[in-house]
């Protein structure tokens, strides 16, 4: 039996991005039963008083220790699934989940977390990536081989069971984004294409899910509906309602939303930017990440094609299919495998 050290500094605050992650992860372990068992790692001296907070995050009681005595634990190995070490005083081998390279090459893209970055390079026996690109892109910044950077693909969870869902049924005919509004994400080359082709056709709307940022497409006369931050619920009848997901990123170190839009049978458009590729395999239809004109034509061969729609979403839920958190779960206990060796 492997004893994993997680560290959960943020489980209770982050409810998006590497918190699934973490969350899909955990759960697979407890479900497939494997030989590990979990310590939650937490920042507060005082376990007793805060494990609670950290427990009901997860689908298991795991027990709770405090970092300033994780080296009394008994713990084989750490794993910090939160880009990067969030303390350094441990003697446990460990390893560290390191996203994607964005706050190195993304301009202004919280650079103070590198430090993060650099003591997870020197402080950990291993390093996990999620994708080929991101690979390369951290070996290169890090000064690192690499061959010391693991690629571990994320996972999708089984798409909900259909819900009625009034608020997505009044929208209409509608294009889907999920995410974050802001120029790494493409909301504004989108905002572009829509506004093209919405001359032809102008029943069809622009639907934002995720952290509202209207600045991102200040200027640009475009249909739309931004709902901020939906329960799952809702985002399941969202992904299942849309005409299409379009996701026109610039830089991604993976692309969680498109393998979500697929398991659901939203046909997918994307960029060929960074990892997304690596994502969304040979079930999207691709346009490059700086041309609005291409994914106004890409959108408008979707919604008048039903063949080629309906070829989207069958590659797409069977790509999703085949990537499951249950393969991101025994891959990642490997790698701690590893370095507790």
């Amino acid at each position: 039996m492997l004893k994993v050290g997680v560290d959960a500094w943020n489980l209770p605050g982050d409810h998006r991005g590497i918190g699934r992650y973490l969350r899909s992860v955990l759960h697979a372990w407890s479900q497939q039963q494997l030989a590990v068992d979990v310590t939650l790692v937490i920042p507060e001296w005082h376990t007793w008083i805060s494990r609670n907070r950290y427990r009901r995050e997860t689908d298991g009681a795991y027990p709770v220790v405090s970092r300033h005595f994780v080296d009394r634990a008994g713990l084989d190995a750490l794993w910090f699934p939160f880009n990067g070490c969030s303390w350094t005083r441990f003697a446990v081998p460990a390893v560290a989940t390191l996203c994607d390279a964005s706050n190195f090459v993304v301009p202004g893209y919280a650079p103070q977390t590198q430090r993060n970055f650099f003591t997870a390079a020197q402080r950990c026996r291993a390093l996990i990536t999620l994708s080929k690109f991101s690979q390369a892109e951290l070996a290169r910044e890090l000064h690192v081989p690499p061959e010391r950077i693991a690629v571990i693909p994320l996972g999708v969870a089984p798409p909900l069971p259909p819900q009625r869902v009034p608020s997505v049924e009044a929208l209409g005919a509608f294009v889907l984004f999920v995410g974050t509004m802001e120029r790494r994400k493409g909301i504004d080359i989108l905002a572009q294409a829509m506004a093209i082709v919405q001359r032809s056709r102008p029943d069809l709307t622009l639907v934002v899910a995720g952290e509202a940022n209207a600045k991102s497409v200040e200027g640009i006369a475009v249909r739309m509906r931004i709902l901020g931050f939906v329960d799952d619920r809702t985002l399941a009848a969202l992904y299942r309602a849309c005409k299409l997901f379009a996701f026109p990123s610039r830089y991604e170190g993976f692309g969680l939303p498109i393998l979500e839009a697929m398991s659901y049978g939203a046909p997918v458009i994307s960029s060929t930017s960074s990892a997304l590729p690596e994502a969304g395999g040979d079930a999207a239809l691709y346009v490059p990440p700086e041309d609005p004109a291409a994914l106004a034509a890409a959108i408008g061969r979707v919604v008048t094609q039903p063949d080629l729609a309906d070829e989207l979403r069958a590659r797409g839920r069977a790509r999703a299919a085949g990537m499951t958190w249950e393969k991101t779960a025994r891959a990642t206990l490997d790698v701690l495998k590893g370095v507790a060796a």
